[in-house]
């Protein structure tokens, strides 16, 4: 999840709770200000009765002041004693011809005196234009606060969104940054944070580059310093071997030494190139005609193929259209037919089909299936074969992985299949 998205859904679990408080406080807040009023007015209205009681006016006149007071209140006589607490607030319901339904009221009971006798006094008042003044100011409040709401929200995305332009505008920098490229220059912005940020990346991708091109030059200095005496030591060895004074252990020693060199080279030659295929160093590209390819490198292998009396069958449906390296070409083709040939059992087959999207190479075998995990892994190799290095099929992995070429391994009754796929 981005950091904005993330940001914002902090930002609505905090607000929702505080805007939902809120709304539940205010609506409370301005019902018991308005219940609080609606009590005044009735207590009111009671301390007008009793003020016209102690006048010692007639009790008949209570109906005129009734009329004056706005609603109809009762005078009922009793012989309660009047106290300070005896009084009541209350809710009734109570049905309205002239509505034809059933209102709320707020109702006042208490126990006024004239002096002489005590009455009982009830007012009451509707709530309906209490409920309308209610809901006349909560309303509006809260659609207020929601386009409040709404409105810091969309403006914080805005802001954070544009604040942030600098760090996804670095981000998309370092996507397509590659470790040859000598720089890369990133957005300047005024926000320290993002422009610090900048110039340390700068510093790290200069001396990952610098690193990059010691590391490379290494390598390349390494493998020609190696390749010399190694060569230098095949040829001494070459000359023992032709010496007639040799016993046969000798030349049996001198004859594993020589093994172990060419060895040694292949291993030196096969880091190397997979080191260069790491590092981009294979930039060139052109169209591969896989078909002549795999006739170039078949007739290579031809002695092989013969003396192990393998059966070579070849089905082109369709030649894929590539665009690699073709150097790379060659070695992902050599590679795998070579793999196909030494794994291969005396008298065995080796099937190779070609459609427009796929490479498909199937050779039988005596070795039981492989963990793929296991298959592309470096020095890899089954222990009947001593003379290889372990390196044939991580070299066509890196390959794969370059061009983005899916590469994937069966076995069905003791015979291995390598397909290789094509984003066409």
């Amino acid at each position: 999840m981005k950091l904005l998205n993330k940001t914002s859904i902090f930002y609505l679990l905090f607000a929702l709770p505080v805007f939902a408080i809120c709304s539940f406080v205010l609506y409370s807040l301005v019902s018991y200000e308005i219940q609080d009023n609606v009590d005044e007015s009735l207590w009111k209205k009671k301390v007008l009765v009793e003020e016209h009681l102690r006048m010692g006016k007639p009790f008949d006149s209570l109906t005129e002041l009734s009329a004056i007071i706005d609603n109809p209140i009762e005078l009922k006589p009793t012989d309660q004693i009047q106290v300070e607490s005896n009084y009541n607030f209350s809710d009734t319901l109570i049905y309205d011809k002239i509505e034809g339904e059933v209102l709320p009221y707020r109702v006042l009971t208490a126990i006024v005196s004239d002096g002489k006798n005590n009455f009982e006094f009830i007012a009451r008042k509707s709530s309906i234009e209490s409920d309308d003044l209610i809901e006349s100011i909560i309303y509006p409040v809260l659609v207020l606060f929601s386009i409040l709401l709404i409105g810091f929200f969309l403006i914080n995305w805005y802001v954070s969104k544009k604040l942030w332009k600098p760090f996804y505008s670095t981000l998309e920098k370092l996507k397509v940054f590659r470790i040859d490229d000598t720089s890369v220059s990133f957005e300047k912005t005024n926000i320290q944070e993002f422009s610090e940020l900048n110039k340390t990346l700068k510093l790290m991708t200069e001396k990952i580059h610098k690193d990059f091109i010691s590391q490379k030059q290494f390598i390349e200095n390494a493998s020609h310093e190696i390749q010399t005496p190694l060569a230098v030591i095949k040829n001494k060895i070459e000359l023992l071997i032709q010496s007639n004074t040799l016993s046969e252990g000798e030349m049996q020693i001198i004859q594993s030494l020589y093994n172990a060199s060419n060895k040694l080279s292949s291993l030196n030659k096969a880091l190397l190139l997979l080191s260069k295929i790491e590092n981009n160093q294979f930039k060139e590209l052109e169209e591969i005609q896989f078909n002549l390819l795999i006739e170039k490198t078949i007739e290579h292998f031809q002695d092989i193929i013969s003396h192990k009396n393998i059966k070579v069958e070849k089905s082109y449906l369709a030649d894929p259209s590539f665009k690699m390296n073709s150097i790379l070409a060659d070695i992902l083709i050599s590679n795998l037919i070579q793999n196909a040939i030494r794994h291969n059992i005396e008298g065995g087959s080796i099937e190779i089909q070609l459609s427009e999207n796929r490479i498909v190479i199937s050779n039988t075998s005596d070795y039981s299936i492989i963990n793929t995990n296991e298959l592309f892994q470096r020095f890899r190799k089954s222990e009947a074969s001593a003379e290889s290095i372990g390196l044939g099929l991580a070299i066509v992995k890196e390959i794969c992985d370059k061009y983005k070429i899916t590469i994937n391994y069966t076995c069905t009754d003791s015979v291995h299949t390598i397909e290789l796929k094509f984003k066409i």
